[in-house]
């Protein structure tokens, strides 16, 4: 499916699943129930799910992990997405506590409307199968786990991507509902706030900075596309194996004519130090051993992103680079602006 610029897959309750389906928007959560209490998220956490939705554009694709209380989980798709991530709280499902203001809206891929008139969906153990096959690469689990950071969305590969719509179409005499779909889609209001309005605290928080990246990349920022050489597809909180727990801040594709060029980014809050250098290189190797990476022709490098650099980080760097070393390394400057709500990007002489 060459035309997919953006792919994603979104966890929800089964409880929910009707009205997200039938009216074609998705909302995230901006708290949780402790101890009896409604409790907003802090600030962190607030900042990781604009993060993971301001990446999205229209006609980006979208696949729904549905969470069953009484029943396995289950993958289903595909869809299109049909309006930029906004905040909006008027009242959709019928939560007592929660209108999941973090939204964005959806409406059946014209390429695969047939799938979405029936429901089509696999068994969640079918999409784990490919993990363990590595033709899902970018993930783990869908899963929250323990000490890891929750997340409703997931941005995936095209070639992922592809992967389950193949799966969808193998199961899809057994996998569908017997009635058509009533599709009802709600349109966007006109007074809505878009997403990317809603990100702050840029030099406070990491997540704030990493949500501001992922906007300007889905914009197709030609400053960030100049310094990656090029982007032909970036996900963020990427796996780097299946053995570990250790995730990519962001990574950056760029695929030319069967040769791929993966930079791997490393996002820090302040000061980039040689803690922070080894870290990135250390991912930089352990990508090297994914199955996708062809090690004779495709390039992996590194791209520490900062608001300043240790000395002995712009040293190393400059000696890497000029050796020539296959995966050179980035050092990209950050400043806030416009009170913590964007920032300017410059490289420095590395």
């Amino acid at each position: 499916m060459g035309d997919i610029v953006g792919a994603f897959i979104c966890s929800i309750s089964d409880r929910d699943w009707e009205t997200t389906l039938t009216k074609g928007i998705y909302g995230n959560r901006t708290g949780n129930i402790r101890g009896g209490f409604y409790k907003d998220f802090d600030p962190k956490t607030k900042y990781s799910i604009i993060r993971d939705l301001v990446g999205m554009k229209v006609e980006d694709v979208v696949f729904f992990h549905i969470l069953g209380r009484d029943k396995p989980s289950s993958v289903h798709g595909i869809y299109s997405i049909r309006g930029d991530p906004f905040y909006d709280e008027s009242r959709i499902w019928g939560d007592d506590f929660e209108v999941f203001p973090y939204r964005f809206l959806f409406s059946p891929h014209p390429k695969y409307r047939y799938l979405c008139d029936y429901d089509a969906n696999i068994e969640v153990t079918d999409f784990y199968e490919l993990i363990e096959n590595r033709r899902i690469w970018s993930l783990a689990t869908l899963e929250n786990e323990v000490n890891m950071e929750a997340r409703s969305v997931r941005r995936i590969g095209e070639d992922e991507a592809n992967e389950i719509i193949r799966l969808l179409h193998r199961d899809y005499r057994q996998r569908r509902r017997q009635e058509r779909v009533r599709f009802d889609l709600v349109q966007l209001p006109i007074d809505v706030i878009p997403l990317y309005n809603a990100i702050g605290d840029i030099g406070r928080y990491e997540n704030s900075i990493k949500a501001f990246l992922m906007y300007k990349l889905a914009q197709g920022d030609p400053y960030l596309l100049n310094v990656f050489g090029g982007v032909t597809d970036f996900m963020n909180e990427v796996f780097i194996a299946q053995t570990t727990r250790k995730t990519i801040d962001i990574l950056c594709i760029n695929r030319v004519e069967g040769m791929s060029t993966y930079v791997i980014c490393e996002v820090k809050t302040g000061k980039c130090d040689t803690k922070g250098l080894s870290q990135v290189l250390y991912y930089m190797d352990l990508f090297k051993q994914k199955d996708l990476v062809d090690i004779n022709s495709d390039i992996i490098a590194g791209c520490l992103i900062g608001r300043a650099f240790d000395e002995h980080v712009i040293e190393y760097s400059r000696e890497r680079n000029r050796q020539g070393v296959n995966g050179s390394l980035i050092l990209l400057k950050y400043q806030p602006s416009v009170n913590g709500r964007k920032a300017t990007f410059s490289q420095v002489a590395s």
